[in-house]
């Protein structure tokens, strides 16, 4: 299959050169297009452009396609998706597998599941909670508090297995996508929306078939006891994190809910609580990461951005959904029924080497020679919190780290401190959840899975790279949004921290989460990146470290590139060229003197 890139068209003489929204390994920033092959796109229009050839010194290509008016919004989230081969539009084949199957189950239907053996647990308070904007509901809960401390944790999940077959059209492109994605102003569901928010969905008040991991808990946070079995279930109430919240911190109540319902919310917390204790424990690391989220007009323009960190309620979830993805992963191990598993390896000592001399610079404790455990890294992340370079250092940490992946051994997952580890909650926007659910289902029936190692090799391969391309989109598209909210800004004035640096810059993140560079070519005297103190330096005594404070002024934005550039404007220690020429030649000599001693008395504090 051609290459092809997304960019803007402009003139290059009587030919035309596509400037790539992202730029190549391979082939650089630029291609350009011959007069022939314009095919009559206007200039300055987002494009698809087709490789055809490599020269000396350029890429050659053809117009492929006209996407349209770069300042349109919906025109810049096209282009992400063609970068990435994503399409929120679904084959006719797979549409039509879609069209007998009903909205909700009838009781003919739920008849049909309970004489197949389902049981019917449609008696218990079965409860979702979820974003409030969520229609892809995949997983419902239940819990009883029990004698001696325990607890029995019903865990619900949407039964896609049952409607997504093995080789059908809608399994082909369910393993095409390999996941849903969660775009900055859309979702490109794994599943039709048919599946993905009618039959598939736990919606509330309906009748829906799932898998159930029922567990039975002590008061330590050990699954003493747990079946697997396929179900009938039906929601009570669906409720959002927010909702939650209010009612378990503030005694707020949103919404008419059942007598039962606060009740079973503080019983959920408790055994959440007890859940989160096991694992900080035995050394799973907490990274506490913001999300930014982006507001948008009904046209798609960006009118605010902030950080939306997560609370308690999201980790309740979370905490139940980790403990039926240990349940499920270890049953499989143990009944030797092969699946999919997700794997974190063990980090790279070298990386890790480099991440422990920066953190014994800033005062904290890393052996990384002598073999690292999650334990020891949770401390580690312990001892940021509070500190100007938490989020900086958590984050330089987590890329020390090796990514996650899928793969049919189960090697044990490093960040979680588990032994035994799969994704068995969201079979609706995930296929790696769907394979282990098809699984189980082998492993109740005392059939063979029907596919072959290399075969489950080959998927977990290509679902692995889905996932990738999601997370870049997806990053994407949050950044196309920043750069368009800040591109009428130029010239405001912001407070941000040094979140980074390269060669020829460092970076600065806004307290809105978004980021941008400031170029060292704009500050004053010639500032380099010291790699091994994370930090750059001008020889003048003026040194920038990682988690300063820092003023910033919008000096211009790209929406095409994505990119913000930004103008230091107040530094506790460096200044722009611009401010150094409005200050006398002695003033700056006399501070460069005190800035040199007071770094002399670090050095050597650092040194003892």
């Amino acid at each position: 299959m051609t290459k092809q890139f997304v960019g803007l068209l402009k003139p290059y003489g009587k030919d035309g050169v596509v400037q790539l929204d992202k730029a190549d390994s391979e082939i650089g920033r630029e291609i350009i297009v011959p007069e022939k092959h314009l095919r009559g796109a206007p200039f300055g229009m987002k494009v698809v452009v087709e490789l055809s050839g490599k020269g000396i010194d350029h890429a050659y290509g053809k117009i492929a396609e006209v996407l349209g008016d770069p300042a349109r919004p919906d025109v810049a989230i096209h282009g992400i998706m063609r970068q990435y081969g994503l399409t929120d539009a679904f084959p006719a084949d797979v549409l039509s597998e879609t069209e007998p199957l009903p909205a909700d189950l009838s009781p003919d239907a739920v008849a049909e599941a309970l004489d197949e053996g389902y049981r019917d647990l449609r008696g218990l308070n079965t409860i979702t909670i979820d974003g409030e904007d969520a229609k892809d509901i995949d997983d419902a809960i239940d819990i009883e508090r029990l004698e001696n401390g325990r607890y029995r944790l019903y865990v619900h999940i949407a039964d896609v297995a049952h409607y997504v077959r093995p080789g059908s059209a809608l399994d082909k492109e369910a393993l095409r996508r390999g996941n849903s994605i969660y775009l900055v102003d859309r979702v490109l569901p794994m599943l039709p929306p048919k599946l993905s928010n009618g039959l598939c969905s736990l919606n509330p008040g309906v009748p829906r078939r799932a898998m159930t991991c029922d567990m039975v808990i002590d008061g330590q946070g050990r699954v003493v006891s747990y079946e697997l079995y396929e179900s009938v279930i039906e929601s009570k109430v669906r409720a959002s994190y927010n909702e939650v919240k209010l009612l378990l911190e503030d005694n707020q109540a949103e919404f008419e809910r059942p007598e039962w319902f606060p009740h079973v919310l503080k019983d959920m917390r408790e055994l959440a609580d007890i859940l989160e204790k096991k694992r900080v424990d035995r050394g799973m690391l907490e990274f506490n990461f913001p999300e930014t989220k982006v507001e948008m007009d009904t046209e798609g323009h960006p009118i605010a951005i902030y950080p939306s960190p997560l609370s308690f309620a999201n980790e309740i979830i979370e905490e139940f959904m980790i403990v039926a993805n240990e349940t499920v992963a270890l049953h499989l191990t143990e009944k030797k029924v092969p699946g999919i598993y997700r794997v974190h390896e063990d980090p790279d000592p070298e990386r890790l080497f480099a991440f422990s001399r920066l953190a014994s610079q800033l005062g904290l404790s890393l052996r990384a020679r002598e073999g690292i455990t999650p334990k020891a890294l949770s401390q580690v992340l312990r001892q940021l919190k509070g500190k100007k370079f938490e989020q900086t250092l958590s984050m330089l940490l987590l890329r020390s780290l090796a990514k996650a992946d899928y793969r049919p051994e189960n090697e044990g997952h490093f960040g979680l401190a588990s032994e035994h580890y799969l994704h068995f909650t969201a079979p609706i926007r995930r296929y790696a959840d769907l394979i282990v659910h098809r699984s189980l289902k082998a492993s109740f029936a005392k059939t063979r899975l029907g596919i072959t190692n290399q075969q489950l090799s080959e998927i977990a391969s290509h679902i692995s790279d889905t996932e990738r391309i999601a997370v870049a989109a997806e990053r994407d598209t949050v950044d196309q949004k920043a750069a368009e909210y800040y591109q009428d800004k130029i010239g405001e004035e912001y407070e941000g921290t040094v979140s980074g640096f390269s060669k020829s810059a460092l970076f600065v993140q806004l307290e809105n989460t978004v980021e941008g560079a400031i170029f060292y070519r704009t500050l004053d005297g010639y500032f380099q990146y010291s790699e091994e103190r994370l930090s750059a330096e001008n020889g003048r005594g003026n040194t920038i470290h990682i988690g300063d404070a820092v003023t910033v002024r919008v000096a211009s934005v790209d929406i095409n590139r994505r990119f913000l550039d930004f103008a230091l404007v107040r530094h506790s220690e460096a200044r722009s060229k611009e401010e150094a020429k409005s200050i006398p030649q002695k003033s700056r000599e006399k501070e460069a003197k005190r800035l040199s001693k007071m770094h002399k008395r670090q050095d050597k504090r650092r040194s003892r």
